[in-house]
Parts: structure tokens; C-alpha cells; sequence
């Protein structure tokens, strides 16, 4: 059915590296779409390289036009999302539109579309000089967020408690910004979680909660995922309400979308969304949670054969994973080696280090400096938080 279509993947990253591998298993015979690299894991795995700037829709498109493709299709990465979306409504390929892809890629468009939608969202400002930042400042109280709008993962967002802090964190804003604007909004203090969902021809296959494990810096960084998340069924309607809301104000259709919610006093609340599958073993997580290849899904999607046979497979209940990212809150230094000296098992479906020997390890501030991820499955969390402990007392790192 798929052996010898031509696939594109968007990105040759540690993101993109479980849908090239799935791709190849499928028989499909994948390209990567990227800049010219020696350090990216994807390169090595496809069957060609296309040298492009996936952020530059005009690029993408113009190569892709020549590469007589079946489908496009990205993963774990918000940076080709809009040139995704261009090329798929272009080239008249599944994915979602250029409009929605847009969108998720611009937190001020995305904002207003959720606000005008009435979708439960933090009040927010678009600000452009320290003058709007004072009026917007006497319409919110105190502490506030101020998000760069172009930015992904936890880049161009900072978290002030204070007029000062909130000064502060608009300048820095303003420096990580290829806008002249970002925008200040109410900082909603409670449990961060999130979702993934699957929109095909309109209909929104799932909405599926899930835990997140971050790790405060000057922003929350989500350093682990886990399913099932554990909340009351007023939460799980809430999120359901949320999402599908979101999913139709952006007008996103035939992707799998990542949303970021809290919940606080009992209200659930969107902070953002997008349309790609969220990145930190999330893919994996799905996989797990339904008992189908989730990889599988996003590709045949792609290629214009419907999902809907992968997922009618689903198992009926759901099933417990971990995910967790491996990082140095204090010690770093250059890599001298590392290694997991225990066991492989059956419920250990992923150890992976980013880094070798010879690589900087630094203090964790970003998802850029994480060195490695470990995924798990089990009948419960707490098996699961076990076993990763266990794994972690068995992995040995040395620095210089």
C-alpha cells in the first residue's frame, strides 16, 4: 500500500528520527528536508537529503516541487509547521492548511483566535514599547508572562513577579525576537499538563490528557510526559471542551496537534497549541497509551491513506508510560563516557543519549541541553517512576 511512495519529512533532529526510521519500515522512501549538517542523526538514516530551510515556506515549496512527492510530513518540531502547510495546500497533498499552519506559529494570531472564540485562554496584550508594557501592566495583575510570539519549546518566555522583573523579561523578550512586538499576559499559576489529538477530514479522532514533568528554570521546561494522567472526569470534559474549541479556532484539520493546558481552582485553561505531534517521547507515548504506532498514523495520513485502519486497532483501555529526559542541574564539563550498565527488558522500550564523548555538558537551561531520554512502559506510574529510577542509578557518566 505505501512501499516505494516518496515521503518528506520536514527536519533530520533527535524529533524526526522515530518517523524517518517508521517511514523506511514501511518501505517508503524517505527524504529529509534540512540545512546542511554534520551533526544530525536524520541525515545518516534517510534514503536522500534535501538541503533546504524549512523555516523558509518559499524554499520548501520550491524544492518540493521537484521531488515528486507523495506527502510531507513533520515531527516533535514547530519550525516547518508553516512551510509544511504551504507546500500540503500547494502541492495538493494531505496536511493542514497554510492559514492554520500560520497560525500556530504566530502566539499572537493564535491568541486571538482563541479569545474570539471564546476557547478558556489567558487575558493577554500585544506589546511593542516599555510604553505598552505600562498600560498593559495596569490591566493585569501581577505576576505576569512575557512570550516571544516566533519562538518554540521555552525560548523568548519569561516569568516576572515583579514591574521590575516584567521590564527585564520584555527587553530579553524583545532580543530573542525576530518580531517587534511579543505579548505580556496573566501569569495562571497551577498544574501544567498537556494533550495530543488527531484531527482526519474533520474529525477529531481523540483528545488524549497527559502528564507533564518539568523542570523550573526562567520558565517552566517540560523534561518528562507520562499516560495516563491522572485527573477527575470533570477535568478530562474540561480539556476535551478546550481542545476541540482550540482545534476549531485555528481551523486545524488532518494533523496531530500538541496543546499545553493548566488547571487552576478547577479551570481548565489553553496556553498554546500547534499542529504537529508535541516532541520528548510523546509519539511514543501515544504508542503506548492506544497500543497502535502512532508514527504510523501521522505517515499514512500523509501519504492519503486513512489513519482510521491503524487506529480502529487501538487497545480498549489505556496503558501506563514514562517518558523522562536525562540533564545536569549542576555539573558540567566536557564528556568523558556514558553508558547504562544494566539490563535491557521488555518494559524498556528507549535509552538514548544525545551526547558523546567529547561533547559540552551543560547546567540545564533548555531542552538543548539535555543529555539523553529513557521511555517505559508498565501497569501503573509508579512502576513506571520506579523502573526509570532504577535505570538512572545504572547509567554512568564521567566528565572532565
Amino acid at each position: 500500500m505505501v512501499k516505494g511512495k516518496r515521503l518528506l519529512v520536514l527536519g533530520a533532529g533527535r524529533g524526526q528520527v522515530g518517523l524517518i526510521k517508521t517511514a523506511k519500515d514501511m518501505g517508503i522512501n524517505t527524504v529529509v528536508g534540512t540545512l546542511p549538517s554534520d551533526h544530525l542523526p536524520g541525515i545518516k538514516l534517510a534514503d536522500e537529503v534535501c538541503y533546504m530551510d524549512i523555516a523558509n515556506p518559499d524554499d520548501v515549496l520550491s524544492k518540493a516541487r521537484d521531488l515528486k512527492l507523495d506527502g510531507i510530513a513533520t515531527s516533535c518540531l514547530d519550525t516547518g509547521v508553516p512551510s509544511l502547510g504551504r507546500s500540503c495546500e500547494q502541492l495538493g497533498l494531505k496536511g493542514l492548511n497554510e492559514d492554520a499552519a500560520v497560525m500556530c506559529q504566530d502566539k499572537l494570531k493564535m491568541k486571538t483566535a482563541l479569545m474570539k472564540s471564546d476557547v478558556s485562554t489567558a487575558k493577554f496584550f500585544k506589546v511593542s514599547s516599555e510604553e505598552e508594557l505600562k498600560e498593559s501592566l495596569e490591566k493585569l495583575m501581577l505576576p505576569v508572562i512575557i512570550k516571544a510570539t516566533d519562538l518554540q519549546g521555552s525560548k523568548g518566555i519569561y516569568i516576572a513577579q515583579t514591574k521590575k522583573e516584567a521590564y527585564e523579561g520584555f527587553r530579553n523578550s524583545m532580543l530573542d525576537t525576530k518580531r517587534d512586538y511579543c505579548i505580556i499576559e496573566e501569569f495562571i499559576e497551577g498544574l501544567e499538563f498537556g494533550a495530543q489529538s488527531f484531527i482526519y477530514n474533520g474529525e477529531i479522532l481523540f483528545v488524549m490528557p497527559h502528564g507533564d514533568n518539568t523542570y523550573m528554570s526562567h520558565t517552566a521546561i517540560p523534561v518528562g510526559h507520562y499516560v495516563p494522567f491522572n485527573c477527575s472526569e470533570e477535568i478530562v470534559r474540561q480539556t476535551e471542551v478546550c481542545v476541540r474549541g482550540a482545534i476549531k479556532a485555528l481551523g486545524l484539520d488532518n494533523c496531530a496537534v500538541n496543546v499545553d493546558l493548566i488547571v487552576k481552582d478547577g479551570k481548565v485553561y489553553i496556553i498554546e497549541l500547534t499542529g504537529r505531534v508535541g516532541a520528548n517521547c510523546l509519539p511514543e507515548l501515544v504508542s503506548i497509551n492506544f497500543g497502535i504506532d502512532y508514527y504510523k498514523m501521522i505517515i499514512t495520513m500523509a501519504l492519503g491513506i486513512q489513519p482510521n485502519i491503524i487506529w480502529e486497532k487501538r487497545d480498549k483501555g489505556p496503558n501506563a508510560g514514562l517518558a523522562k529526559m536525562l540533564f545536569s542541574e549542576k555539573e558540567k564539563g566536557i564528556l568523558k563516557r556514558i553508558d547504562f550498565s544494566g539490563h535491557i527488558d521488555e518494559d524498556i522500550l528507549e535509552i538514548t543519549f544525545f551526547k558523546e564523548p567529547g561533547d559540552e555538558i551543560r547546567t540545564f537551561k533548555s531542552s538543548d541541553d539535555c543529555i539523553g531520554q529513557i521511555i517505559v512502559k508498565g501497569k501503573t506510574y509508579k512502576d513506571c517512576e520506579e523502573k526509570i529510577e532504577q535505570i538512572k542509578e545504572q547509567i554512568i557518566m564521567e566528565l572532565i
